[in-house]
């Protein structure tokens, strides 16, 4: 068996982003469980907080340099896009329905990809765009939004979106010249300070038993980052964003796993076609 090293640069790339997929729902879970008692600003800086815990060792190992990206301009920017990316998101789960949210979230790969062609140059073709376009049907399967009037929380949605998409990008941009610590330690210090403005007026002590969820969030979130510019570092973003769309499906076992919530078949028909997207970007 091949050690991940040895594996051709796409193959890494897509299992580094499958990794992302699966913690970043991880840290989703995490959040479900302790949103019940903690507002969401809080749990955001505790995410923070934690996650700067978490990457503690790396930090005395590796001392200085992990100040010392080779591109700090474009590092602080895209940890302002992560940062904005994330507090829009907040305010828009706060005020419409979470299906209709996650599902116009979903434009974030297709934003990606068109992206990559025009800032990244990038040569995107048909193909791609192609499994973009299938990877987000297979979402609005599982998800199936109800039809009715366009919530104005919808404009947050596509912020989120465009905020995300360009974290992606900046991370692609960054490939050899930032490590996945480096661009995660930045992250993490700029959602602090913006994450305390927002949490501070409705703030709630956590309780003891909050605390092993808001750590869960911390590291699964900073786990995720680092897999997303590992994966961004090793092929094309136009390539692995589409691979994004697994967090539908692992979002799906984890319900099932932690909270017993039963998939229908519909959420199974949308999984096989993200599935099918990936494998197919994959093998060409």
């Amino acid at each position: 068996m091949k050690r991940l090293g040895e594996l051709p640069v796409t193959i890494r790339g897509v299992l580094w982003m499958v990794l992302q997929a699966a913690t970043i729902t991880a840290m989703i879970a995490s959040v479900r469980f302790v949103s019940t008692t903690i507002p969401p600003h809080e749990i955001a800086f505790f995410r923070g907080a934690f996650g700067l815990v978490f990457l503690l060792p790396w930090l005395v190992r590796t001392g200085r340099a992990a100040f010392t990206p080779a591109l700090p301009g474009i590092v602080m920017l895209r940890s302002a896009f992560a940062v904005a990316g994330m507090m829009f998101w907040f305010v828009a789960i706060a005020a419409m329905p979470i299906s209709d949210a996650v599902a116009v979230a979903f434009t974030a790969p297709i934003f990606v990809i068109v992206g990559a062609g025009l800032l990244l140059r990038e040569a995107v073709g048909a193909r791609r765009g192609i499994v973009a376009v299938v990877g987000f049907c297979g979402a609005a399967i599982i998800i199936r939004p109800g039809a009715g009037t366009i919530d104005p929380m919808v404009a947050f949605v596509l912020l989120s979106a465009l905020s995300n998409a360009a974290t992606q990008l900046t991370t692609r941009r960054l490939a050899g010249a930032a490590t996945g610590g480096q661009v995660t330690l930045y992250m993490n210090l700029l959602l602090l300070p913006v994450a305390l403005v927002f949490a501070v007026p409705g703030w709630v002590t956590p309780a003891w038993a909050d605390l092993p969820w808001l750590c869960a969030v911390g590291v699964f979130g900073t786990a995720a980052h680092i897999f997303l510019t590992r994966a961004m570092s090793a092929t094309d973003a136009s390539v692995i964003s589409p691979i994004d769309f697994a967090r539908l499906p692992f979002a799906a076992l984890y319900g099932w796993l932690l909270f017993g919530e039963t998939s229908d078949s519909w959420t199974w028909v949308g999984a096989g076609v993200i599935f099918v997207a990936i494998t197919y970007i994959t093998r060409h």
